[in-house]
């Protein structure tokens, strides 16, 4: 599953903007289309987007595994949820990825997915580089936090789907609409297996993020590796 979310990087949005000869939305479709854990993809946008979203998946490598469009909420908790909604009701493990990062590797998807079956909950994330402080007024540091300990949550992130969508469900009784995904799961139900991921799988929010996607993809073209 992906979501969309309004573009960082000028008027056009960002599933629509051109990434390496291609949309963001295709690039991001594509690491998903060769995994071997996925079987169907269920794409969560603005109202406005879902015909052209449509027209793009089902144009792109991914046709075959594209169940449909269907239109999010006013915070990402209620548009995973409208996604999970309209996954199969005989899927075991739900991704949920932000096509905002475009970069993920088919191996780690499909490794997110494993480590989900097993122990119910995985996320894809990489350690903190840099040294954290905590500045609870926003002007002055009071602590410096223990950078071994901190890791930088990343996407997709995976879940047993039958208590997904329980708990899911309870977020909205409860109001509760954390920034992350796997939040949810830390509340209701416990902890979640890291997945190490790359520090490539970047998050595309400025024109900058653009050119270093670019960058990224074609030296990964000129060594597969």
């Amino acid at each position: 599953m992906s979501r969309t979310s309004a573009a960082g990087t000028g008027a056009v949005r960002k599933p629509f903007l051109e990434l390496a000869g291609a949309t963001v939305l295709e690039q991001a479709l594509r690491p998903f289309a060769a995994a071997k854990c996925v079987f169907e993809i269920v794409i969560v946008g603005a109202k406005g987007d879902l015909a052209r979203l449509a027209e793009i998946a089902s144009g792109s490598g991914a046709a075959a595994r594209f169940a449909g469009c269907v239109e999010g909420g006013a915070e990402r908790t209620d548009s995973v949820r409208c996604g999970v909604r309209a996954v199969a009701a005989d899927a075991e493990v739900i991704l949920v990825h932000d096509v905002a990062r475009p970069l993920v590797r088919v191996e780690r998807i499909d490794a997110a997915a494993r480590v989900a079956h097993r122990d119910g909950a995985a996320l894809l994330a990489v350690p903190v580089r840099d040294t954290i402080k905590a500045a609870p007024d926003g002007r002055r540091v009071e602590q410096t936090l223990d950078r071994s300990r901190l890791f930088a949550a990343q996407t997709p992130q995976a879940f047993e789907a039958r208590r997904f969508r329980e708990i899911l469900e309870r977020a909205e009784q409860d109001g509760f609409a954390p920034t992350d995904d796997s939040a949810l799961w830390e509340r209701y139900v416990g902890p979640v297996t890291i997945v190490p991921d790359d520090p490539d799988n970047i998050k595309l929010t400025t024109p900058a993020d653009l050119a270093l996607a670019t960058a990224i993809l074609r030296a990964r073209a000129e060594d597969p590796q």
